[in-house]
């Protein structure tokens, strides 16, 4: 009954945001990028010459474990394959400013986390985060999301998850106004919130998707969107990586090993480097 229930509400408001849309451009892609789109894309606007900072946020951390696998808990992988990211990104572009919303296990609130962004007046947001299916230990791959509207459920339950985790901040009600992370309707109007930099973040999750689906025994699920929280007040192009299943054997090894870690955090570093091209200081 709750599929059934959750695909007519998912209809109900992607026609209303469809029709809107018409109007105040609410979205360029819907849900999926086509696969064709998924290659490796250069920045083309002028702004080469400023780029200046990147902020990579590890996903979850402190009392907000995130999924996990048994002894494994995603918020010590996404902070492991951050620091080889950050790593990796200083050696390919030295004199950039790469900062992350945390760099040991500390609970961060999400709008905290995109509002030391903001300030910092960053070029891009990347948040890392590990996906979860148990009940069917064989899903697998990559996925890279920008805000957007979905319509589909397995993107809106993947969106509602991560942003479950404004419940376990003391001021949540607060510091998200009306927004309700058990709400399906909250989380479908949250996606409307698209910014100006909704074509480069598409653009860039674009290369993320294309070097991360060359790595060896790692399906790549492709270019999505949905409604996530920590994206919706970005003010500059922002993605969100799930970097692969806790809950399928092989996404866990490479995860959960350094050989893994390494591998997927250099996809993502390449993908960046390769989107600012001849990113020069």
């Amino acid at each position: 009954m709750r599929f059934v229930l959750s695909n007519m509400i998912l209809l109900f408001f992607n026609v209303l945001l469809t029709l809107f849309g018409a109007y105040s451009s609410i979205s360029t892609f819907n849900a999926i990028i086509p696969e064709n789109y998924i290659k490796e894309c250069r920045i083309v606007d002028g702004r080469l010459d400023t780029i200046k900072t990147i902020v990579i946020d590890p996903g979850h951390g402190g009392k907000d474990n995130g999924t996990s696998y048994g002894k494994y808990k995603e918020k010590n992988i996404t902070l492991e394959i951050a620091l080889k990211l950050k790593k990796s990104l200083e050696s390919k572009m030295p004199d950039l400013n790469i900062v992350l919303t945390r760099s040991n296990d500390v609970f961060v609130p999400l709008y905290k986390r995109i509002d030391m962004a903001n300030k910092l007046n960053a070029d891009l947001f990347v948040s890392i985060h590990c996906n979860s299916y148990k009940r069917d230990g064989n899903i697998n791959g990559i996925e890279v999301f920008t805000l957007g509207v979905t319509d589909s459920e397995d993107n809106l339950d993947i969106a509602m998850r991560e942003n479950a985790s404004v419940l376990l901040e003391q001021n949540h009600i607060n510091n998200y106004d009306w927004y309700d992370p058990n709400s399906i309707e909250a989380h479908i109007f949250l996606a409307a919130f698209q910014n100006i930099y909704l074509e480069e973040s598409i653009m860039i999750a674009s290369n993320i998707a294309y070097k991360l689906k060359k790595l060896d025994g790692m399906k790549n699920r492709g270019v999505k969107q949905s409604g996530f929280v920590i994206l919706k007040q970005a003010t500059m192009p922002s993605v969100l990586i799930e970097a692969g299943f806790l809950s399928n054997s092989a996404d866990r090894k490479k995860l959960t090993t350094t050989k893994g870690q390494e591998s997927i955090s250099e996809a993502i570093s390449n993908a960046i480097f390769a989107y600012f091209g001849s990113y020069t200081q």
